[in-house]
């Protein structure tokens, strides 16, 4: 009995441990099934794993991109419309900001102000209005991509380029399924140029000025 007690409790300790390890991955959609004591790791989106493989080409392909080297994450656009993206390409950028910096790259966030804007709706230290932003700011490397929409979700390719030489020393592609996303793809904050203007889907205009980022 000693014996088979034994050789039950070797059997629970591999599931114990593996239980306690696992950590479910949230879509977005449904309501968060982790247990309590799981909260105590952040909980994880599907978008994270993704971005995160993506991230592991592209670092597992770099030729020349260094930790000292600054680097940019511009937003993912539409590949029919390079000038048009969504709320879709702007999460894409920042989860691959965090991405690139915890690998320990040299990450420059050109939407920070310099200063916190105090208002009555909360404070803020980064825009995207031109006015608040410097007008030219030393970056090497840019990394951005596009978006497709196919069948049922977003083939997504990211690459790293050369300011200066426009060579692509990175790349990157993976499809994300639409029913791991967590909202609704199509027409979400829509953002795109016509005529010279920013025209997000609310119909509120901005005026257009470049920010120049110069290697």
């Amino acid at each position: 009995m000693k014996k088979y007690l034994k050789h039950v409790g070797t059997l629970l300790l591999p599931l114990t441990l593996a239980s306690c390890a696992f950590s479910p991955i949230y879509n977005g959609k449904e309501p968060y099934t982790g247990s309590a004591f799981m909260l105590r790791d952040t909980p994880r989106h599907t978008m994270d794993y993704f971005v995160e493989g993506l991230a592991n080409q592209l670092v597992g392909s770099n030729q020349y991109l260094t930790a000292r080297t600054p680097l940019a994450v511009t937003s993912f656009v539409d590949l029919q419309q390079m000038d048009e993206t969504n709320w879709l390409g702007n999460t894409v950028s920042e989860a691959f900001l965090y991405q690139m910096q915890q690998r320990g790259y040299t990450v420059v966030d050109y939407k920070a102000t310099g200063a916190i804007r105090v208002t009555p709706e909360g404070d803020f230290a980064v825009s995207r209005d031109w006015q608040d932003l410097q007008g030219e700011q030393q970056i090497d490397y840019v990394l951005t991509g596009t978006m497709m929409r196919q069948g049922n979700g977003v083939m997504i390719n990211a690459r790293i380029i050369g300011m200066r030489s426009r060579v692509v020393i990175a790349s990157a592609q993976g499809f994300l399924p639409a029913d791991r996303i967590g909202r609704d793809i199509d027409n979400n904050n829509k953002i795109r140029v016509e005529n010279g203007t920013i025209i997000r889907d609310d119909d509120t205009l901005h005026e257009r000025t470049n920010i120049i980022l110069k290697p």
